[in-house]
């Protein structure tokens, strides 16, 4: 019986983790099919301070390309300003393909994002992008978020 609780109770943390995260689509860019940002079902979503911050999303490539230069912008009191991403190359953590990337080619992309415990505890909007090899905006979509303590 324990054996069988245990169970249902894995099943039902490893669906959580995987389910849709609400976003809003960028001006420039096409959206994504889906992002899933763990632990993350509602706005705003929790980023804890001294953890990494662990998601995906999938997406269509609009054209051809070599490269997948991500952009990240965080929005915070009015003020925008570009977020140091350490990943140059976010063709590295595709989970379903390589670059170069095909016209029409479905990918998924699997992120972990550090929260340095220095971060101040405030509500924030992040965009997440990729340029191509053109510096042309393959995806882009923004999501809402806060700063907090465990």
């Amino acid at each position: 019986m324990k054996f069988i609780a245990g169970f249902i109770i894995a099943a039902f943390l490893v669906a959580s983790s995987t389910q849709s995260t609400p976003f809003k689509t960028c001006k420039d860019g096409a959206a994504p099919k889906d992002v899933r940002v763990a632990g993350c079902t509602k706005n705003p979503c929790s980023f804890i301070r001294g953890r990494n911050v662990s998601a995906e999303w999938d997406f269509s490539i609009p054209e051809d390309t070599k490269a997948l230069k991500p952009r990240v912008r965080a929005t915070v009191l009015g003020a925008t300003v570009n977020y140091p991403f350490p990943q140059k190359d976010a063709c590295n953590t595709l989970t379903n393909a390589k670059c170069p990337l095909e016209t029409g080619e479905d990918v998924t992309y699997q992120l972990s994002m550090p929260i340095l415990k220095s971060y101040p505890k405030i509500p924030l909007t992040v965009e997440f992008a990729f340029l191509d090899d053109k510096d042309k905006v393959v995806v882009c979509f923004s999501l809402s978020a806060k700063v907090a303590d465990k």
